[in-house]
């Protein structure tokens, strides 16, 4: 038998104030991962194409969550928002800027796709009705950029596999940093803080075995990772 889920008061001041900073870091991620594949395509110009089909997919993605905002009369928290959001930008830039590939591919495609695939599987089953099909088709797509990044770093693991993990101790704490500010919003629209961290490394390690690490050293990894985070 399947569990029923008890849906959130989607009316309720409570909701409504949490989902004014939830719907402000989906709308604010979005908009900087457009940003992040248009400073992807200039790096690697063999797949601008594809990169910038994706940038303009992050936007499109940016769009339909104002909408879900609009659609509940919230007004989105943007300048909270952009401020959780300045230390991972401000790591994808200082990569964008040395030149380092590996490092922006790691950041974007792997971190923050996993994270956006995680929030959006947790959050599909608790959204309103207006929500729920805008984050089904988002969540197609966010597959399809992680993918990307998966493709682009799997033909070159032996070379960037270190790369790749200096970069994850790096970024990772800091985007699981991210979620602690808003624990209290996500229980309120019936995301568990706990699930969702639970869901991003499940999703997060798919996709280290994707590019080539085994899961053993995976789970090392995001051990220490989650070490790192709690300290």
């Amino acid at each position: 038998m399947t569990a029923t889920i008890a849906l959130p008061d989607y009316s309720s001041a409570a909701y409504l104030e949490a989902y004014s900073r939830i719907n402000a870091m989906v709308i604010v991620g979005e908009g900087l991962a457009d940003r992040h594949f248009r400073l992807l395509a200039r790096a690697i110009p063999e797949d601008a194409e594809t990169l910038q089909t994706l940038a303009a997919m992050e936007g499109r993605h940016a769009r339909d969550f104002v909408g879900c905002g609009v659609h509940l009369g919230v007004k989105p928290d943007v300048p909270l928002a952009r401020s959780l959001f300045v230390p991972l930008h401000a790591l994808f830039l200082k990569a964008s800027r040395a030149g380092d590939r590996v490092a922006c591919l790691v950041i974007q495609c792997l971190i923050v796709e996993s994270f956006a695939v995680a929030a959006y599987r947790c959050y599909l089953p608790v959204a309103d009705a207006y929500a729920r099909p805008i984050t089904a088709e988002v969540l197609k797509d966010e597959a399809r950029h992680l993918s990307y990044g998966e493709d682009w770093l799997r033909p070159r693991f032996q070379e960037v596999a270190e790369e790749v993990v200096a970069c994850c101790r790096r970024a990772v704490p800091v985007a699981l940093g991210m979620l602690e500010r808003l624990k209290p919003d996500l229980d309120t629209i019936g995301i568990a803080p706990v699930e969702l961290v639970g869901e991003f490394m499940a999703c997060f390690q798919e996709s280290l075995v994707a590019i080539g690490f085994s899961p053993a050293r995976c789970r090392q990894v995001l051990t220490e990772l989650a070490a790192e985070a709690l300290a």
